[in-house]
Parts: structure tokens; sequence; C-alpha cells
């Protein structure tokens, strides 16, 4: 310990910064806050247990700044960048346990890393975690057709081209607030929607659908490709056509993601 702390010295008093080490080394939670904060691999080992720190605590910390309205938390996403600038983006409600519950950690064996144990691949992995920045969709409702939008364009498309786009049919079971649900579910892959208003759709791509009493909720395409859990805009529940497609994140726990009324689709 002598030692270390008089080569620190030596390397002030030369004007020369110490180089950072995996202990030394912070992970920063900034963007759409209230209170941004910085974490070291010590400080996160003293928050978590053996297997990391999940992630929607530190977000839940800094206390994301949200607009009013229901749910409004659901609108929240964020996205994790290491030091070689690889980010991955996710809905907060997707590692949420009270509705997503597909939880991502920050682990400490090897610097500060960043593991969503219930994917399929590690491609959601980010090696010497630097950042996690926070975003919240402010997205409304668009008129009667689904509005795509990007930073770049929008494209609107009818509800009746949506019902014959090729589709699959799901059983999707969820806890509200009547108690659970289960409901048969028809239409096409939200990935699919996204091509035909051409946008293409990668797996870090985030969406953000919005129905049209201004009620919106934030998915990933990662959830489906990586998760493992579909993502449809269902065009027909239980046999019955829909005015308006209801998006539909199947494995959620709750159904605060089941969005009614679909009319917007901001992609971020």
């Amino acid at each position: 310990m002598l030692l270390r702390v008089l080569a620190l010295s030596a390397a002030l008093v030369a004007g020369v910064a110490a180089p950072a080490t995996a202990s030394t080394r912070t992970v920063t939670i900034d963007g759409a806050v209230t209170t941004p904060a910085s974490y070291t691999a010590s400080q996160l080992d003293a928050l978590g247990g053996p297997s990391g720190v999940d992630v929607t605590e530190l977000v839940a910390a800094a206390a994301p700044v949200l607009p009013p309205g229901k749910n409004t938390a659901l609108r929240v996403t964020l996205t994790v960048t290491g030091s070689a600038h690889r980010s991955v983006t996710f809905a907060l409600a997707e590692l949420d346990p009270a509705f997503g519950n597909h939880p991502a950690v920050l682990t400490t064996r090897h610097g500060i890393d960043l593991v969503v144990p219930g994917d399929r691949d590690r491609s959601r992995f980010v090696a010497d975690v630097r950042q996690v920045r926070v975003a919240v969709s402010a997205a409304a409702p668009a008129g009667r057709a689904v509005r795509i939008t990007t930073a770049r364009r929008s494209v609107t498309l009818p509800p009746a081209l949506l019902a014959h786009l090729p589709a699959r049919t799901v059983t999707a079971s969820f806890g509200s607030g009547t108690g659970q649900q289960t409901h048969s579910e028809t239409g096409p892959s939200l990935a699919l929607v996204l091509l035909v208003a051409g946008v293409v759709p990668r797996a870090d791509t985030a969406v953000v659908a919005v129905g049209d009493d201004g009620y919106g909720a934030a998915v990933t395409l990662a959830e489906e490709r990586t998760g493992g859990r579909p993502l449809l805009l269902s065009t027909a529940e239980d046999g019955v056509p829909l005015a308006l497609p209801r998006l539909v994140p199947l494995g959620d726990v709750k159904g605060g993601r089941y969005v009614s009324g679909v009319v917007a689709l901001d992609v971020r």
C-alpha cells in the first residue's frame, strides 16, 4: 500500500497522470436524470451481491426525468457504453423485475462489465463500461394511422396495410390490475413493420410505441433477437380484428408495455 502511495505521489510531482486501473475506473449514470452519479468498482461491490449490481437500481437512484402521464417510466431507454465505444441500448422496462424481468447487471471481476444473464448469446455484453446514458421519449399521438418517426424521416402506414403483412399468432399471458390475462394475438413482427417503413431493423434499435390515448412504452429489437422474446404489432386479438394495432412484448410478467391503439412508433 505504501509503495502504491509513493508511486502515485511521484507521478503527480512529475506532472504525469497516474494510469487508470480496474479498481479506479468509474461508470457514470447521466443523461435525462435528476441526480447523475459515478461509481467505482468497489462502490458497486458494496451495492451489489456476488452476481453484480442490477442496472435498474442505478438508474432508479439517478431519478430519470419523466414527462407527466401514466407509467411514463416505461418510456425510458438507456445506452451502456464501454471504453472501446461499443454500446448497447435497452428499454428500462425490459430489465425491470415488475415488467420484462430480464435483468442486466454490472459485474466487477475484471473491471466493470455489463452482463445480461438471460440472453441467448453474448451480443449485449459490454466490457469496461464507462457510461450509462438515460433517455426519455416524449413522443405523442399522431392521427389515426401508424406514424413511424426517425431522426431523419417520418412514414405513415395505414392499419389496413399492417393487417395484410405476413403474421404469426402467439399466446400472450400477463398480469394486470384485474388479474392474470391470456389472449391470442395475431400480427406482423415489429421488425417487419419497421422494414416496410424503410427503417433498417437493427438489433440495437429502440422503439417507443404510443397509443391514441398518449400512453407509451419502449422496447428494443434485441429483446427478440437476443433475448428470445417476440415483439409483435397485433392486428387481431382473440380472433377479432383491431381498429388500431397493439404492441405485444411477449414474455413480460405485467401488461404495462402492451400498448393498445398504437398510432406512433418513435424509433431511437
